[in-house]
């Protein structure tokens, strides 16, 4: 009989410790949202109870978004300088060739145009017939200096290369890796740059 009645007592104990913390949680939410709950047949402890339940549940999966939230951040890639090249981060509104041209190598919008019009810019070894094509991760964008001083079958390019990129809420955010000055072989067939112009390297 003793043991019943002290679990009776511990039960209701925790029935109202259980209903103060609900009430505390409740008090927080209707100021927050401005709410004023209204009387029903419940009894208020009952009531309080299932509303501090129904808190720490929303409390629990706000804390998971969070979590999850934080994850996404954490999988953004980090890429580190390499020998005679940056990593470049910038913002841009699409993908294509001249806005990433303007953003790797910080050119202003009417030399990228003058080196498309003079032939000078080549997408993964091929000639840029368009400016508004649209890239992706690993292209390459070399843009054509002149052909070497020391060596006159080889050019001094600069080259951007996509490393990755992710969207936001107007464009995207881009990774570059740019070689500010790299000595290549001349392109081969129609996309062969034959100009006079030497640069040193």
């Amino acid at each position: 009989m003793l043991k019943f009645w002290n679990n009776a007592r511990l039960n209701r104990l925790l029935s109202i410790a259980q209903a103060k913390v609900a009430k505390q949680s409740l008090s927080g939410y209707c100021k927050k949202y401005d709410f004023v709950p209204e009387t029903n047949h419940l009894s208020q402890a009952t009531r309080l109870l299932h509303t501090g339940r129904v808190l720490a549940k929303y409390n629990k999966q706000s804390n998971q978004d969070d979590e999850d939230e934080t994850d996404d951040v954490g999988n953004v890639k980090e890429f580190a300088d390499e020998r005679d090249s940056k990593v470049v981060k910038a913002n841009v509104h699409s993908l294509r060739a001249d806005l990433l041209i303007k953003a790797g190598l910080g050119m202003a919008r009417n030399k990228v145009e003058t080196i498309f019009y003079e032939s000078k810019v080549r997408v993964n070894g091929k000639k840029l017939n368009k400016k508004s094509v649209q890239l992706n991760v690993g292209d390459e964008i070399d843009v054509i200096r002149g052909f070497s001083h020391s060596n006159p079958s080889h050019l001094v390019v600069s080259r951007v290369i996509v490393l990755d990129f992710s969207n936001r809420e107007e464009g995207y955010s881009v990774q570059l890796r740019r070689y500010k000055s790299l000595l290549i072989e001349n392109y081969s067939g129609t996309n062969a740059y034959k100009s006079s112009d030497t640069v040193q390297h």
